[in-house]
């Protein structure tokens, strides 16, 4: 069986490492548009400012694929699919006939509708998404002496490349839309601690800031607000999330909607093709995260072997990795809309050392969480997601506790505070009978 998979990315990758786990015969084949082995991309901004070198973002190296008998084709980029003589065309003009076909051909960033940013895009303005771009920024910048820049998206990679390019030396500022940073991953209160540590960083950070327009003649100058707030720049960046890559499959005659359509087997709706990753669709939603590519990846290689046992039913979102520096885990439901009606919150908000910890459950399962600038409670998280747990284990594992007052009996708990007793002021006075801070300890309950 000849099995070729279009994109060595983590989809790609993890679906040719999971078929050859099961299948030591079939004839594996990956392409790729890049000249590179797949690599992590949220350290892309660390080749910018030149705290990492290529080789350093290479997740397998090349021995990887040889002693997994996995033949890469780097630099081919696909044009063309046909369905039904079940072939498909390299740019190079090679025809290449397959048994079973993998599109894992990723996504590519999206621009909002700010005026003058497709025209400007490689003028000075930029998005970051594979290696090329971030060796072509790091010479814009050099080249043209950039002192100032612009980051609109205040996302995981936005926040990460305002790091870096901090770094660098250049005054930067983060521009988001909505009114915090993380909107995804993060509640209000764990957004104002992140800011907090943003601009600690000497990052200027702009929220509920609406782009309007790119300011430029024949070099950037900056951007333009629809408050109408002009922010000077040499430099300006758009990460503003991404649109799944569909137009091969379409033209193929593969149905498309907002990504490539799959069903539960991972089987997009011509024979023998297959999706996984940031292209796809399952029932009406797309994914852009690594846990799901990997979950997909393992569900597809099964199904492409004939091994219909799993199915796929979605993937809880799930975050876990440093954001400028920071632990942050994010997983599931973390921001219910209404407390209430089952759902019940616990929490430790440690403000003197920004660490925030947050579980949420509903029925006593464990629905989701956030974790901020500590990683103790990850593991627990992670292994008692969608499981029913106990609010004792759930204090044990924030580290979140009860104070009770030794004159009348009045408890402080932590687990349904804003702010942890260590954080109270010293002045702090028990308000049933007015006994200070230190009239209270630690119990067990």
């Amino acid at each position: 069986m000849e099995i070729h998979i279009i994109g060595n990315n983590v989809g790609g990758t993890f679906t040719a490492q999971n078929i050859r786990k099961q299948n030591g015969d079939a004839e594996i084949h990956i392409y790729s548009e890049e000249n590179h082995n797949y690599y992590t991309r949220i350290k892309l901004p660390e080749i910018i400012s030149e705290q990492m070198i290529i080789d350093d973002l290479i997740v397998f190296k090349q021995e990887w694929y040889d002693h997994n008998r996995i033949n890469t084709h780097l630099n081919s980029k696909i044009t063309k699919i046909d369905p039904e003589a079940k072939t498909f065309l390299i740019e190079n003009g090679e025809q290449i006939s397959y048994d079973k076909l993998v599109l894992a051909i990723g996504s590519h960033p999206n621009i909002p509708p700010i005026t003058n940013a497709r025209e400007s895009v490689g003028k000075g303005v930029f998005t970051l998404r594979n290696i090329e771009d971030a060796l072509e920024i790091r010479q814009y910048i050099k080249k043209n002496h950039c002192e100032k820049a612009i980051i609109i998206g205040g996302g995981l990679l936005g926040l990460e490349l305002s790091k870096q390019i901090k770094n660098c030396g250049l005054d930067t500022r983060v521009v988001e839309f909505f009114p915090r940073l993380l909107p995804r991953q993060l509640d209000v209160d764990c957004a104002n601690m992140l800011e907090q540590e943003v601009e600690e960083m000497g990052i200027e950070v702009e929220l509920d800031a609406k782009t309007d327009k790119i300011l430029a003649n024949d070099t950037i100058e900056g951007i333009l607000l629809k408050n109408g707030v002009i922010y000077e720049a040499d430099i300006i960046f758009i990460q503003a999330g991404v649109k799944p890559n569909v137009s091969l499959a379409k033209e193929a005659g593969i149905d498309v909607n907002k990504g490539i359509v799959v069903n539960e087997y991972l089987e997009a709706s011509k024979k023998d093709i297959y999706a996984v990753g940031d292209c796809i669709e399952f029932n009406s939603q797309t994914w852009g995260i690594i846990p799901a590519c990997i979950e997909q990846s393992e569900i597809a290689a099964s199904s492409i072997l004939g091994k219909k046992e799993e199915k796929y039913k979605g993937t809880t979102p799930k975050t876990t990795l440093k954001i400028v520096g920071i632990d942050l885990t994010s997983v599931g439901v973390h921001d219910p809309e209404e407390v209430g009606g089952g759902w019940e919150i616990l929490k430790k908000a440690d403000r003197t050392s920004n660490c925030y910890q947050k579980i949420v459950l509903k029925d006593n399962k464990l629905k989701g969480a956030i974790l901020f600038g500590k990683k103790d409670a990850v593991s627990f998280v992670n292994k008692n997601i969608e499981s029913e747990v106990s609010i004792e284990e759930i204090r044990k594992a924030i580290e979140a506790y009860i104070y009770k007052c030794s004159n009348c009996g009045a408890k402080y708990d932590e687990a349904k505070k804003d702010i942890s007793f260590n954080d109270l002021p010293e002045d702090w006075q028990c308000p049933k009978c007015g006994s200070s801070k230190d009239k209270f300890s630690k119990i067990e309950e």
